[in-house]
């Protein structure tokens, strides 16, 4: 499994990226959901989905200032991309939320685009 962490300023709040995972890495990722708070039955529901082609998922915990973000292997870099934005929009919200900001509008468009940017500099090329 590739993981990638990226801080959004200053330590504010913290993405776990997840991709390129295998059977073998499932223990790992059904511990990281448990240490964001899900419930044993929905981390293995949610690595269920997990297993097919173009998902992902999003958990957000708001005591811990973090997102993680499971992507699963896609049929295309840009259905890999794609997905990303998606869950992405799930992380905006979480920030949005627990910073008390108004989500339509600039702010929330201007978080995702910031976002968008600190994980292409530090991904690159996702598919192998």
């Amino acid at each position: 499994m590739t993981t990638k962490y990226i801080d959004v300023g200053d330590g504010k709040w913290g993405i776990l990226l997840c991709y390129d995972y295998y059977l073998l890495d499932y223990d790992d990722m059904w511990a990281i959901m448990r240490a964001f708070g899900m419930s044993n039955q929905k981390s293995n529901e949610a690595l269920k989905v997990l297993g097919g082609l173009n998902s992902g998922m999003t958990i957000s915990n708001d005591s811990i200032r973090m997102s993680a973000v499971f992507i699963s292997d896609t049929t295309s870099e840009s259905e890999w991309w794609n997905t990303l934005n998606h869950e992405l929009l799930h992380v905006v919200t979480a920030i949005i939320d627990y910073y008390g900001e108004p989500y339509y509008g600039e702010p929330a468009a201007y978080l995702q685009g910031h976002l968008m940017k600190k994980i292409v500099e530090k991904v690159g090329s996702p598919c192998k």
